[in-house]
């Protein structure tokens, strides 16, 4: 059952990733201290729950989630300061680019997947085709003049992010050999704990850690911690059983829609000028692309 709805995971997995990214758009946290949230406090609150998870045995599970940890301190720092100051419709249009390279790094991890689509050529070039109208309609939701800015900021991140996905299975799938619900838990765990600690100590660094105690700060701290632990979870089972986890990352795409719904009953009532106008037509061509997606695979 879980194998099969490997898409439901990541369409859920999107709507926790895009919370996130529109909550840090409403309220502004310092990009920092929100990574001590996302990072620190979310360890914080796994740790507990730890004596019922047994631990993975294979070291690489332990060596290669370390690295993990330490890109996604990187990435989501780049990210959030993103969102901070373009915009979550923004952020999450040009995150998803790396769709492509996600696809393609993949294949350099498990060339045998490569020769085996293409015993099947019309699921190839559906699939390649997929790809491209998933990013070409992400590409027509936003606006350049803003956007470029933004690409420039987040471009080393994207360039990182590919890396973060496709080792994001790979760790998962090496510690899953001894339990899934394991290798999940401690995936979120050790990614947590030293995505945190980097950003906890440039936080002190610089002297604010009176910040941490502002309710708005606190409030959007427990509202990254919820929807990052969610999605943190849907993301690993997904990626689990999705074929390629460049599958997972283009529906999680969908997540620049749920920001879209939400700042038309929430934020473009306020601020009409700051995100861009969305073409119907590039909705369409989304959707049309991942619903593709899911039933050739």
């Amino acid at each position: 059952m879980l194998e099969e709805l490997w898409w439901l995971w990541a369409i859920l997995a999107g709507f926790a990733t895009g919370a996130v990214i529109y909550a840090n758009q409403i309220i502004k946290m310092p990009s920092s201290l929100m990574m001590c949230y996302r990072g620190v406090l979310m360890c914080l609150m796994l740790t507990p729950f730890a004596f019922f998870f047994g631990l993975p045995s294979n070291p690489w599970f332990w060596v290669l989630g370390i690295i993990q940890g330490l890109l996604i301190s990187y990435v989501d720092k780049k990210t959030f300061l993103c969102s901070r100051i373009y915009g979550g419709e923004i952020t999450a249009s040009i995150k998803p680019f790396v769709i492509a390279f996600v696809f393609i790094f993949w294949w350099l991890i498990k060339p045998s997947q490569l020769f085996e689509m293409l015993e099947t050529p019309t699921t190839f070039i559906l699939t390649i085709l997929c790809m491209i109208g998933i990013t070409i309609s992400l590409w027509l939701i936003r606006r350049k003049a803003i956007s470029k800015e933004a690409f420039i900021l987040l471009l080393p991140a994207l360039c990182f992010s590919v890396i973060i996905d496709a080792n994001n299975k790979n760790i998962t799938t090496i510690g899953a050999k001894d339990s899934l619900a394991s290798a999940v838990f401690w995936y979120s765990w050790l990614t947590a704990l030293f995505a945190g600690i980097p950003n906890m100590i440039k936080f002190l660094q610089n002297r604010d850690w009176h910040l941490i105690f502002a309710p708005k700060y606190m409030l959007g701290g427990v509202i990254v911690v919820i929807f990052n632990l969610a999605g943190n979870v849907l993301k690993n089972v997904s990626m689990y059983y999705a074929k390629n986890p460049a599958y997972v990352s283009a529906i999680i795409a969908l997540y620049p829609i749920w920001i879209i719904i939400w700042n038309i009953f929430y934020y473009r009532k306020q601020n009409t000028e700051k995100f861009p106008h969305c073409e119907f037509s590039a909705i369409i061509l989304l959707l049309a692309s991942i619903i593709l997606l899911i039933l050739i695979q």
